[in-house]
C-alpha cells in the first residue's frame, strides 16, 4: 500500500495534484493547514482514493478532528498538525508521547514546514515538511509504504 503524506498546503494545491496523478497512491493523508484543500482533494478523488485530514492552527472547520488515531494496513498511527503538542523548529514536541499513549508505532505531524524523520522511544516520527511554503529547504511531502511485515517512509523533495 502506498500513502502520500502532505502538510501545510495553505491553499496551494497544484503540487499535491501533480504528486497524486504521478504516483497513484492507495490513500492520502493531509496533516493540516488547510482543510479546504482536503475538501477539494476529497471532491476530486471522491470515488478513487480515501483522503484523511486533521485540522491545523489555520483551520477552523470543526468537521475535521485535531488528531486521528487509526490503523492503515495494520499500522497503528497518530496523525496531528502538531501545534497543540508544542512542536517547533526541529522538535517533535509531545507528538511521540501522544502516539505511545495511544498504542501507535508511527506518528506524523506538520506545522513546522520542515522535514523531520526520527525514531523516538520506539515510535517512528515523521513530518513531511510543507508542500507549498517550506522553511529552510525545498517543497516536500512523504511517501509511506505499508507492507505485511511493516512500513517504510521516504521524504520526497521537489
Amino acid at each position: 500500500m502506498k500513502v502520500l503524506v502532505f502538510s501545510d498546503s495553505h491553499g496551494r494545491t497544484v503540487d499535491m495534484y501533480d504528486a497524486i496523478e504521478r504516483e497513484v497512491p492507495d490513500s492520502v493523508i493531509h496533516l493540516g493547514d488547510y482543510t479546504e484543500d482536503v475538501r477539494e482533494l476529497r471532491h476530486a478523488y471522491e470515488y478513487d482514493i480515501p483522503i484523511y485530514g486533521v485540522r491545523g492552527n489555520n483551520d477552523f472547520d470543526s468537521d475535521f478532528p485535531r488528531f486521528i488515531v487509526m490503523s492503515l494496513g495494520g499500522v497503528e498511527m497518530y496523525l496531528t498538525h502538531g501545534h497543540l503538542e508544542r512542536v517547533y523548529g526541529m522538535s517533535a514536541g509531545q507528538v511521540p508521547y501522544r502516539a505511545k499513549e495511544n498504542g501507535c508505532i508511527l506518528a506524523m505531524f506538520g506545522h513546522t514546514h520542515r522535514l523531520f524523520l526520527e525514531k523516538m522511544d520506539g515510535i517512528m516520527v515523521f513530518n513531511p515538511g510543507s508542500i507549498s511554503l517550506p522553511r529552510g529547504g525545498r517543497k516536500s511531502y512523504g511517501r509511506l509504504y505499508i507492507e505485511p511485515d511493516g512500513f517504510t517512509i521516504e521524504p520526497v523533495i521537489l
